[in-house]
């Protein structure tokens, strides 16, 4: 497998970190990760745990792609408790991959057919105010296929959930508000498919939101899930808002076999919903999606992340499989 490097940042604080290159498709180059995710998850069936503490943590990540040394750090969780990433996109920052992004890729050739995704996010007011235009915080992305099968997107305010096996008539699914300066958990379900077997299910704090059955990818290669903060409109023009910070902490990744309780970080309880949003889809005829992931690269500007690294606490840190 041939990678053309298209640009390296300079070393982090917390270790080297190649943060993009081109292998067919725009995909990301891989830290060196020696050490297994799963050797130190809570459950047999986690793929992926991390929760920023120990060293290194951000080589357990699959690629990193940012523009500027203030794109992506690792800081003291809000709040308290340990250590978080901490996303920060500008409408001014360098193109990385023929837009505007600051994102990692969790996890890519070990996606199943059958998935867990879990994180927490945390919003905070000053720096992540609401507006009209979108951007997606979190992507299941098919490489070479264009926009992406799946999503979850701020939109004024709301958190929603953008899915579909057809670019054109994706459903967009409202999760709720966007909850400021506090800690929200969300965890996705997914039996990956284009057909009339697809799943995806979505908890917000606990609570159950959505249960949609149906296709939810194109009939194509299983998404890679990628995090961050990606505006696609800043690469063209300006919006009501130049700045966006956002943090994420316990990220997990669970296959066959995983359940909710695996997926929630320590302290989160479940409750039973009063109201789930079941729909039932028919795969349609498939069609070229319209492009978010560009296939063209301008190199952004050379310069590192700081870390902000302190001494690791019980939270753990782990690396993939």
């Amino acid at each position: 497998m041939n990678f053309r490097l298209r640009y390296i940042l300079a070393p982090v604080l917390v270790g080297a970190l190649a943060f993009s290159c081109d292998k067919k498709d725009m995909e990301e180059i891989s830290p060196d990760m020696s050490a297994s995710a799963s050797s130190l998850a809570t459950s047999a069936s986690l793929l992926f745990n991390q929760g920023f503490e120990g060293s290194n943590p951000l080589d357990s990540f699959h690629g990193i792609e940012v523009g500027a040394s203030h794109s992506l750090t690792v800081v003291d969780r809000p709040g308290g408790g340990g250590k978080t990433s901490r996303f920060e996109l500008r409408q001014n920052d360098p193109d990385v991959k023929g837009s505007r992004r600051a994102e990692f890729t969790v996890i890519k050739d070990e996606t199943q057919k059958e998935m867990w995704y879990a994180f927490e996010a945390y919003f905070p007011a000053k720096d992540y105010v609401d507006e009209d235009n979108d951007e997606v915080i979190n992507q299941w992305y098919q490489s070479g296929m264009g926009t992406p099968s799946a999503a979850l997107r701020t939109k004024g305010g709301r958190l929603q959930l953008r899915v579909g096996n057809n670019a054109d008539t994706r459903e967009k699914i409202d999760l709720g508000p966007v909850v400021k300066d506090q800690w929200q958990s969300v965890v996705v379900h997914m039996v990956h498919s284009y057909g009339s077997d697809g799943l995806t299910e979505v908890w917000v704090n606990g609570k159950k939101i959505v249960s949609r059955k149906g296709g939810n990818m194109y009939d194509g290669p299983l998404p890679k899930w990628k995090m961050g903060v990606y505006k696609s409109a800043w690469a063209s023009q300006t919006t009501t808002t130049d700045r966006r910070v956002l943090f994420f902490d316990n990220i997990r990744v669970g296959k066959v076999g995983a359940t909710l309780a695996d997926m929630l970080a320590s302290g989160t309880t479940t409750t039973t919903p009063t109201t789930e949003v079941p729909t039932t889809t028919t795969p349609p005829t498939t069609t070229t999606p319209t492009t978010e992931e560009p296939t063209t690269t301008t190199p952004p500007a050379t310069e590192a992340p700081n870390s902000n690294k302190k001494a690791p606490n019980n939270k753990g840190q782990n690396k993939k499989g």
